[in-house]
């Protein structure tokens, strides 16, 4: 895919596949080192499959060298299926973001996305990442 057919910036659905002899372990470790690479833009989400092994990511790309190096996987995950899909409107994290609560608002009965960010400040997930997460620096 030429970088020049989707300007930026964009957001970026990466799903990578696992070749089948490659432990879990390894996969989610493989991967999360692809996705840790902050060449590759600013990472919204992610998350790792059972079966088959591997995961998926979503990059906001500000740069051509960012979709560069999204499309560029073969050093941190030889051997792998990885594809590489250009998002139809997100192009940066508050249009992801956007996104989200529109497909719950429009899908879901008018949910929105602030209901469920309320209940997960509320959560345990959210105290447990708290005290787990690097601080970030401004």
């Amino acid at each position: 895919m030429p970088a020049s057919a989707h300007p930026v910036p964009k957001c970026y659905l990466v799903v990578a596949y696992a070749p089948p002899r490659v432990s879990a372990r390894a996969a989610n470790d493989a991967f999360n080192r692809y996705i840790a690479d902050p060449s590759r833009g600013l990472v919204l989400t992610h998350d790792h499959f059972i079966h088959p092994r591997g995961g998926y990511a979503i990059f906001a790309c500000e740069q051509e060298e960012q979709v560069r190096r999204v499309t560029d996987a073969q050093d941190e995950l030889p051997g792998w299926q990885v594809l590489v899909h250009p998002l139809t409107f997100a192009s940066d994290a508050v249009t992801w973001l956007y996104q989200s609560d529109f497909t719950l608002a429009w899908y879901r009965g008018g949910q929105r996305l602030r209901a469920w960010m309320n209940r997960y400040e509320a959560s345990e997930h959210c105290r447990r990442l708290d005290s787990r997460a690097p601080t970030q620096t401004d």
